[in-house]
């Protein structure tokens, strides 16, 4: 059976990067771009919303969860926190300040909960000691990178601006192989555009599903997405899903549920969807247009799916004003689907 969307949205007061279940499925956090973490209780129908957290500087733009509940969030500032507690007001365990020059755009938590991954605007791949949040390693990379990962097996892998994977040996600090995605990237003028925006391992690790566009310009979100499945084994490319039009603009996130990649998108204004991909097929099984989509996740137990959008008639050209003349602020509404 497709998803069944719940049709009344959760409705933050502020716009978000990303949303993400806890491990246990008991709540649902997102990263707001006011400096705060959301959180909303996904144990009750109507979801309601729970004690905001704050600590954060600029935009928090990294959210995820070690197994024991444990929450790291990152901010566009180069903050990183830890926090402990689930449901109830979460505390600080450790916070690093600057973990990152500047952006800290994504994180990851090993499979066995023993590493945190950070990668940042500076072009640093950082590997953190979950418990204690001391500096494990420092890998330099090439460029701005803008996704990390961890293969079930442990090892730790990066996308780049350019286009670049990178599989890293930690206790070398280099890059045991390459693989080049060159139709993500553009230098439009003296600018660079494009990248490998998020990555997504099949449940054995056999797939990686890699996300981003093509793009047309820089000076525009003018780019067609696309999602590509490799082999990850051999680095072999399989499959490739590309949109229809450059207005749809960047694949943004992606999970990976029940054999088929969950995509979302966001391009021009109003332009964007959610979608389920099986690697192989012409199409999508299943898509659903919303405004500009900047995050998926699927509850723990497959049963729930969250998407994180813009609100609809948004002030992102800057022409929109409100009745006293001011530019009207724009929100992230959660979409919720329950998945069978």
């Amino acid at each position: 059976m497709p998803p069944v969307e719940i049709k009344k949205p959760l409705a933050p007061d502020t716009q978000l990067s990303l949303v993400r279940f806890s491990p246990c499925g008991k709540v649902l956090a997102a990263a707001a771009h006011d400096g705060t973490v959301r959180r909303f209780d996904a144990t009750k129908p109507d979801t309601p919303e729970l004690p905001k957290l704050t600590g954060h500087d600029g935009w928090v733009t990294a959210l995820a969860f070690q197994a024991s509940g444990r929450m790291f969030t990152g901010d566009s500032w180069g903050r990183l926190i830890a926090w402990d507690g689930t449901v109830d007001t979460p505390k600080k365990a450790w916070e690093v300040q600057p973990a990152h020059d500047g952006w800290l755009r994504k994180l990851a938590v090993s499979p066995d909960g023993k590493t945190l991954a950070t990668v940042g605007r500076d072009g640093l791949l950082k590997l953190w000691n979950p418990d204690s949040g001391k500096p494990i390693t420092i890998i330099k990379g090439d460029d701005d990178l803008l996704a990390v990962a961890f293969h079930p097996n442990g090892t730790v892998i990066t996308g780049d601006l350019h286009g670049r994977i990178r599989e890293w040996d930690a206790s070398t600090g280099k890059a045991t192989r390459t693989i080049e995605v060159k139709e993500i990237y553009l230098l439009d003028r003296i600018q660079d555009v494009g990248g490998v925006r998020c990555f997504a391992f099949d449940e054995k690790g056999e797939t990686l599903i890699v996300g981003g566009a093509q793009p047309k310009t820089g000076g525009f979100v003018q780019a067609i997405p696309h999602l590509f499945a490799y082999e990850w084994k051999t680095g072999t490319r399989l499959h490739t899903w590309k949109g229809a039009s450059d207005n749809e603009g960047y694949v943004q996130d992606v999970a990976w549920h029940a054999g088929q990649a969950v995509a979302v998108t966001s391009g021009q204004p109003g332009q964007g969807k959610v979608f389920f991909w099986k690697p192989g097929d012409a199409k999508p099984s299943f898509e659903a247009s919303k405004p500009n989509c900047h995050s998926v996740a699927v509850s723990p137990d497959g049963t729930r799916l969250a998407v994180s959008a813009t609100n609809a008639n948004s002030s992102g050209n800057g022409r929109l004003k409100g009745k006293e003349g001011e530019y009207p602020a724009n929100n992230s509404p959660i979409h919720l689907w329950t998945l069978s």
